[in-house]
């Protein structure tokens, strides 16, 4: 079992702590993760990229062809270890990553060296020798990698680690994204309690009670505070004032002190740091134009990180001399209505994009691709039948000539 080969670190007494360095951010890291916008972010987000299906593809001369009969496909595409889904495996991975601002896919191997599991894990701390610690005439990484993986701290090279990292000035270490929108998840917790409170106090705030006598001793009216506390207050908001007092509400209007904007500005900045469109967050659906833009500048970045980790750490170099790579489908993401899809596939029909037979499998229609049909509209011929005089009127023509002979 994976658990059994790590390394386990006592991080208590005297020995050294390998994640003091991250101690700082242990506050941030609690409180975040109460604010509902930031966790909600965090969610789609993850969400978004392990929904998207990872597959095999190897560049043939027939094309790009599926690699189904590769040995990761079943680790990469369904379990990538015997714990988790590759949906879990994911969303794990890319949660950890926008949190902390780093985190990495554990790579198990057998003697043989081939892949037999990948583990998320939250990644502590980078090592990089560059004192000449390791001696050796093999090229070999000087990067070491402390891990932590739910619970169980190691360490590896980062040859065996697929890393992602963000906001790394440096290519090496990383800074969390909660880092940068550290006042305004205080700010939105603070909000999240002052309505928790409000609402039960049945809406109603704090009241000021006034003595018509001058005393101004502080012990005299504490005590005088303390016993209207105890016997003139009630559980349902219903006062009884003896002779002498009066009760004064200070009633703190939402409106006027513009509470829903600032929460939803909260919202925003959030959902803008995440990297996630805020109607996401807001109403939970997008438009056809915020899909393409979140595919563009948010998810795209995240995906070439993963395949070219993997491509480089996963696949031997036989394997990428074979044509092989790890690649995400994002199909799904661009899927619009019937109506459309139906448009967009019989405009590339007919101008020659897609075959036919490649148009009904997108459809999800058993396809034989030994004979592909590819169309033109009426008027258009392949610059090859033109050159080779395969056109109807160079057919006429030569038929005329022939007759005339």
């Amino acid at each position: 079992m994976f658990w059994d080969r790590l390394e386990k670190r006592d991080t208590t007494g005297d020995t050294f702590n390998w994640t003091a360095w991250t101690k700082g951010e242990d506050t941030i890291s609690e409180n975040s993760l109460r604010e509902q916008n930031y966790i909600t972010g965090l969610n789609i987000l993850g969400s978004t990229i392990a929904k998207l299906p990872v597959l095999i593809k190897q560049t043939t001369d027939k094309g790009e062809i599926e690699a189904n009969k590769h040995y990761l496909w079943d680790l990469l595409r369904l379990r990538p270890n015997m714990s988790m889904n590759s949906f879990d495996c994911l969303k794990s991975l890319i949660m950890l990553y926008k949190h902390y601002g780093t985190s990495g896919l554990y790579i198990q191997k057998d003697y043989k060296g081939n892949v037999t599991g990948l583990y998320p894990c939250k990644i502590n701390q980078f090592t990089v020798d560059d004192v000449g610690l390791i001696k050796s005439t093999k090229t070999i990484s000087k990067v070491l990698v402390d891990f932590d993986c739910v619970g169980t701290q190691g360490s590896c090279l980062d040859t065996d680690m697929i890393i992602l990292r963000d906001n790394s000035l440096d290519g090496i270490n990383c800074k969390a994204t909660k880092s940068y929108v550290k006042d305004t998840i205080d700010t939105n917790l603070q909000a999240q309690n002052y309505q928790k409170n409000l609402f039960a106090n049945g809406l109603t705030s704090k009241a000021v009670v006034q003595l018509t006598s001058d005393i101004k001793e502080e012990s005299e009216l504490k005590k005088i505070q303390a016993k209207f506390s105890r016997i003139y207050s009630s559980n349902n908001r219903i006062f009884t004032v003896p002779a002498g007092y009066s009760i004064s509400p200070l009633n703190l209007s939402l409106v006027d002190s513009q509470f829903a904007e600032l929460k939803i500005n909260g919202k925003k900045d959030i959902a803008s740091t995440i990297g996630i469109p805020f109607s996401l967050i807001d109403t939970g659906s997008l438009s056809e134009e915020d899909n393409i833009s979140y595919l563009t500048n948010t998810i795209s970045p995240i995906l070439v990180q993963i395949e070219q980790e993997m491509d480089w750490k996963l696949l031997t170099s036989t394997d990428r001399r074979k044509g092989y790579k790890i690649r995400f489908n994002v199909n799904s993401m661009l899927r619009t209505s019937a109506e459309k899809q139906k448009n967009i596939i019989i405009d590339y029909v007919k101008n020659g994009v897609y075959s036919l037979e490649y148009a009904r499998n997108l459809l999800g229609v058993n396809t034989d691709f030994n004979n592909e049909t590819v169309t033109l509209p009426s008027g258009q011929i392949l610059l090859k039948d033109l050159i080779d005089g395969k056109a109807t009127w160079q057919k006429s023509t030569d038929i005329n000539t022939k007759g005339g002979a």
